[in-house]
């Protein structure tokens, strides 16, 4: 959780996010000093990028739901467009992450790899 809290202020100290954007992706970290154990209970986003010619996993990215929720808000419209033009629906893809229901969103086959997209 640390190096979330240092990615985030390094971003408002290079004037990637503003001051408001920053305390709200703070927010959305759950505070490992409460006690709680961060696994249990808590949905996550998982995304998987396996190479279709290895089988080798490029990427295996999990965060939690809350935090990938209030990222998805900062996608800019002409980038949704422009993977919509590439055949990814990513409003499709936010509305099922926002429904919080487990199991697999997304699975995108092509040449450059599988992608798959679920929650936890």
């Amino acid at each position: 959780m640390q190096e979330e809290r240092l990615r985030i202020l390094k971003m408002l100290e290079d004037k990637k996010i503003s001051v408001e954007d920053a305390a709200k992706l703070l927010d959305a970290i759950p505070d490992a000093r409460s006690g709680e154990d961060e696994s249990r209970g808590k949905k996550k986003l998982r995304v998987r990028v396996t190479d279709p010619k290895t089988g080798k996993q490029r990427v295996n990215l999990t965060v939690p739901l809350g935090l990938a929720k209030l990222a998805a808000k900062f996608i800019p419209a002409k980038k949704k467009e422009e993977l919509l033009i590439e055949g990814v629906d990513l409003d499709a893809i936010l509305s099922q992450v926002m429904s919080e229901n487990i199991g697999k969103i997304v699975d995108v086959e092509s040449d450059e790899g599988l992608i798959e997209i679920s929650i936890e």
